[in-house]
């Protein structure tokens, strides 16, 4: 080994032993950007709005365990003309992945932005979730500062340009455009601010739906809304081609049977009016009129049947929600968690009088 690389290799070590010293030696500087890290952390603290978490576990039922139980009766349903194995066939797949695109819609978030509730903090008075967050505008004082700074360019330029007009409800609407999606700048702004605070997991077959509002009772009144829509929509959205079939052949099976009774009393009004009388033309009318009749009723039961399988494909297409657990009133806020908070904003206090300790050392040294 060379010996002049082992001297320079020390003499690097011992640079850096030296820098570090040198850094450490004024702590007053680390002790005083700790302390104003901290401050930051307490007035973060005490500007943080509480937030209050309510969950939710509930369990989906596997679509396998539903195709077994109807085995159980598929040779009953055989007697009747319903072919059970052909309907298992075109059953859509329900997966949970679609949960969290259904909850951060922006269709499903309004329609939760909309329902009112009573906050207490506001003296009893009924606000839509829209309301309470366009008027409180949640966020610590560290938060607004940076916003206001970052939007402060956009606000001057706001002041010298002119406003785009805005539809009122008088003015007309292009069909082609009315269902097309108009959203305010607040109530985008709410939206975003429920949508932060809607946490869906899954775990296996148990879903997690975990809501924070500013209020204990809301956020589990919350809790079990957006639940219960996440629920209708899912199983909406899951049996609708089966409910648009049945709804069609419900209205077939209403004709036919109009047509059946029809053929049925033209038979019955024939036969009455022709008793004892033996004519050929008669009984080919008769026949006629019985032809006629079995049609009817085999259109009739053919639908019937038909509507009885989609019935039950139906039944057996919709979703089965278990909740395993209900959403209770939390007793304690879940944010801000002050003790995380106050120990990392002195940690990033001292990191930062750490950094301008060797800016220093080695603006010195140079």
């Amino acid at each position: 080994m060379d010996p002049a690389n082992t001297s320079s290799e020390k003499n690097v070590y011992m640079d850096y032993l030296e820098l570090i010293k040198r850094v450490f030696t004024n702590k007053k500087r680390l002790f005083l950007f700790a302390g104003i890290g901290a401050v930051v952390g307490l007035l973060i603290i005490f500007t943080t709005a509480k937030e209050y978490e309510s969950s939710a576990l509930v369990i989906i039922e596997s679509e396998g365990n539903s195709t077994g139980a109807m085995g159980q009766f598929g040779a009953l349903a055989g007697f009747a003309g319903i072919n059970l194995s052909q309907m298992q066939g075109s059953q859509l797949s329900l997966s949970s992945d679609i949960f969290p695109d259904v909850i951060s819609s922006r269709d499903f978030l309004k329609s939760i932005s909309s329902k009112e509730f009573l906050f207490v903090s506001k003296n009893g008075e009924k606000l839509t979730l829209q309301e309470y967050y366009i008027q409180e505008k949640p966020g610590n004082i560290v938060k607004k500062s940076l916003s206001f700074v970052l939007n402060l360019p956009a606000m001057i330029l706001g002041v010298f340009s002119s406003a785009d007009p805005v539809p009122s409800e008088s003015d007309p609407v292009d069909e082609e455009l009315s269902p097309v999606l108009n959203f305010s700048g607040e109530e985008l702004f709410a939206i975003a601010e429920i949508k932060k605070r809607i946490i869906i997991e899954e775990k296996g077959k148990i879903i997690r739906l975990s809501v924070s509002m500013p209020e204990p009772l809301i956020s589990a009144q919350v809790n079990n809304l957006v639940l219960e829509s996440l629920i209708n929509y899912v199983t909406d959205y899951k049996t609708e081609k089966q409910r648009m079939n049945l709804k069609f052949i419900e209205d077939r099976v209403n004709e036919s049977e109009s047509k059946f009774e029809e053929a049925q009393m033209r038979l019955a009004s024939f036969r009455d009016s022709n008793q004892g009388i033996i004519s050929q033309r008669l009984r080919t009318r008769e026949e006629q009129l019985q032809f006629e009749f079995n049609i009817a009723y085999n259109v009739y039961n053919t639908l019937k049947q038909e509507y009885e399988q989609t019935a039950i494909q139906l039944k057996k297409e919709t979703p089965v929600f278990t909740l395993l657990e209900k959403a209770a009133v939390p007793l304690g806020p879940s944010k801000p968690n002050k003790p995380l908070i106050l120990i990392f904003s002195i940690f990033v206090g001292a990191f930062i009088g750490f950094l301008v300790n060797i800016y220093k050392v080695l603006l010195t040294s140079l």
